[in-house]
């Protein structure tokens, strides 16, 4: 028996929520959640339990309802929204569906109409669920400005997946010249990037095993070469080619990235499936990200592939994480709380923040983390010579 869909009621209307939980509850792959007669009040619930669907009203003032449909569907792309008006125009309805809208329900909701909206929600889970494993989910961690976190994060994000997923993860260092991924985890590896290629300059999936270190946290390391010089050897193909093998051999790959728009972090790039932006609540640092957000724009990049986080966040920054987000223009997906004795320690320690003091608020924040990556969209790829 297929597991029932969870659904969510956000409406001013306490007759029109009645009316919604006896159709819904009429639904036998169906069931009602919760219900909230506005977004303040129900934001918090639709975060905490991931509805799969939420059925919202739009005012006819809908300014601000269509932005909360945007950050929802930023933060949980997996949930479908139906939106229920007493205003019908094209206009309204087109300015929902862009916002992120899956269906438009005009009021009195019809029982037939809302039935045959969720049908089409679960034949699309259903669809999703058959179908043939995807692909790895690279993730890139990244900032043009140094010294805010990157490598930390990146870090203690792919030991994490790895422990809280269970799933094969690997970890590699993409800062050729200046990679400390191997000192944050005390490794010593016997082999580098530099080793995974055959003398023609290609890469197989045999050797680039072979070239990676397992941590006794479990993920896999493919560190940067022990001779800067020898970065110089390393080409944005090759870059691009052992991203592919990656892929296909672990489930997350997590990419720490130089400070830098080079041809190689830029293939990485376009390799991800997310990119992740660091950055922290000083003005520097918030110019920097504002930059950087730039040039990903100018790239095409969507905001479901750039996600921010905040890291070293604490109450008594000058910045708070809410000016942050007004002055990139752009939404915050995840806080880390600052604990800089604790970071140090684990730096110095060589052992992971998420093994070291994993009871500490910045571990736990990044260990949450993990349970929110899955949510994320992916972005659109196409491999060259597919077919449609």
């Amino acid at each position: 028996m297929a597991e029932k869909l969870s659904a969510m009621v956000v409406d001013a209307d306490k007759a029109v929520r009645k009316k919604l939980r006896n159709q819904l509850e009429q639904m036998d792959n169906v069931q009602l959640a919760s219900m909230a007669q506005d977004m303040d009040e129900g934001i918090r619930v639709i975060k905490k339990s991931k509805p799969d669907i939420l059925i919202l009203e739009l005012p006819e003032d809908s300014g601000k309802t269509l932005e909360w449909i945007e950050r929802i569907k930023l933060e949980l792309p997996n949930t479908a929204v139906f939106v229920s008006s007493a205003v019908k125009t094209p206009e309204l309805i087109i300015f929902a569906m862009r916002a992120g809208a899956q269906e438009f329900l005009s009021r009195p909701i019809d029982s037939d109409e809302l039935k045959k909206a969720v049908q089409k929600v679960r034949a699309a889970k259903e669809q999703v669920r058959t179908q043939t494993p995807k692909r790895g989910r690279i993730i890139a961690v990244f900032n043009k400005k140094g010294g805010l976190g990157v490598t930390t994060v990146a870090v203690n994000l792919g030991v994490a997946l790895s422990q809280a997923t269970k799933e094969k993860t690997a970890l590699v260092d993409l800062d050729l010249q200046l990679g400390d991924v191997t000192s944050f985890l005390n490794l010593s590896p016997d082999y580098s990037i530099i080793d995974a290629f055959n003398e023609s300059g290609g890469v197989d999936t045999v050797k680039l095993q072979s070239c990676m270190t397992r941590h006794e946290s479990g993920v896999f390391v493919l560190s940067e070469p022990k001779n800067p010089a020898e970065s110089e050897n390393v080409s944005s193909s090759q870059i691009n080619q052992i991203l592919r093998h990656l892929r296909s051999m672990f489930s997350y790959v997590i990419l720490d990235t130089p400070h830098t728009f080079d041809s190689r972090t830029l293939e990485a790039f376009e390799l991800s499936d997310n990119i992740i932006v660091v950055v922290v609540p000083n003005i520097s640092s918030v110019r920097a990200t504002k930059k950087t957000l730039g040039v990903f724009r100018d790239l095409g990049y969507v905001r479901d592939k750039v996600r921010v986080i905040v890291n070293r966040s604490s109450k008594k920054d000058p910045i708070k994480v809410d000016k942050i987000e007004e002055a990139l223009h752009y939404p915050i997906t995840w806080v880390i709380p600052n604990n800089y004795p604790v970071v140090i320690d684990a730096i110095n320690s060589g052992v992971p923040l998420v093994n070291h003091k994993g009871d500490s608020n910045v571990a736990r924040s990044i260990l949450d983390l993990t349970n929110d990556i899955p949510e994320w969209s992916r972005s659109l790829y196409v491999e060259i010579g597919e077919k449609d």
